[in-house]
């Protein structure tokens, strides 16, 4: 958790470090720009830094609204500007409308939107509901994402795989139905059973907020996430595409083990 913000001139000092300042005989620049936080997607110089980081050769730019954006969120400052819009789709009927609001408005302008919901154990019963509104507003595609271990992040907001995976079953099928593309990040595929060709696969990427800049970014694997594998896992086929998962939770009671997908039926 950073302790403040980043300011204008900051953001655009990292964005030039790791363009320019990698354009060297022994180091490659970053050719792509994820950026998140609170109130990113209103603050007034975002644009500026993504145009910033397109004229030093960025190819893709994703962009994270939080949910305290959405309300008053304008989508036309971003047409042409970034290749995705990432909406925050939570189960309240508030946060739904507001989220299926800015998904449309962001399609409507030409954007190519993405939604993200979290798989809380408070949001299963709410899936169904949150599939059929993203049914309607139509995103690219959908991202649900189990809770990852972090402070104060007890196993009462991590519900058992099993359970997740059978609160999805209805959701999903509404979303495939309607044509749009799922992803499930944060469990690893023999957890996810006959949908592990949902998995995400999570790329590596220089970490920057305000207390690690530039020399001082951290790689998201293994300084800010890192995901567990077992031995066993090197004889899965689903290897390649697959994160792994929590060593955290794979300690705690009623948490399957680690194992090939290949041997699930057996």
């Amino acid at each position: 958790m950073p302790t403040r913000s980043m300011s204008d001139a900051e953001v655009a000092e990292n964005i030039e470090y790791f363009t320019a300042g990698l354009r060297t005989p022994r180091t490659t620049p970053c050719d792509g720009l994820v950026l998140s936080g609170v109130g990113v997607a209103n603050r007034a110089g975002t644009p500026e830094a993504i145009a910033l980081a397109r004229s030093e050769g960025v190819k893709r730019v994703v962009l994270h609204v939080g949910a305290e954006d959405l309300d008053k969120l304008n989508v036309k400052r971003y047409h042409d500007l970034i290749d995705t819009l990432v909406v925050p789709v939570q189960p309240d009927l508030g946060a739904l409308t507001v989220g299926s609001r800015a998904i449309s408005a962001a399609r409507e302008a030409g954007l190519r939107v993405s939604a993200h919901t979290g798989l809380t154990a408070n949001a299963l019963s709410s899936l169904p509901t949150v599939a059929r509104v993203l049914a309607a507003a139509k995103p690219a595609s959908i991202t649900f994402t189990y809770p990852f271990p972090i402070t104060g992040n007890d196993a009462t907001d991590t519900p058992l795989p099993a359970r997740v995976c059978a609160a999805l079953r209805p959701a999903l099928d509404v979303l495939d139905a309607a044509g749009i593309k799922t992803y499930i990040k944060g469990l690893p595929a023999c957890h996810l059973g006959t949908d592990a060709h949902r998995l995400g696969k999570t790329g590596n990427r220089w970490y920057v907020d305000a207390d690690h800049q530039r020399t001082d970014a951290l790689l998201f694997f293994p300084d800010v996430v890192a995901f567990h594998k077992d031995e066993i896992c090197r004889f899965c086929s689903a290897d390649g595409e697959c994160d792994g998962f929590f060593a955290t939770y794979l300690r705690r009671e009623g948490f399957p083990p680690l194992r090939p997908v290949d041997t699930l039926s057996g």
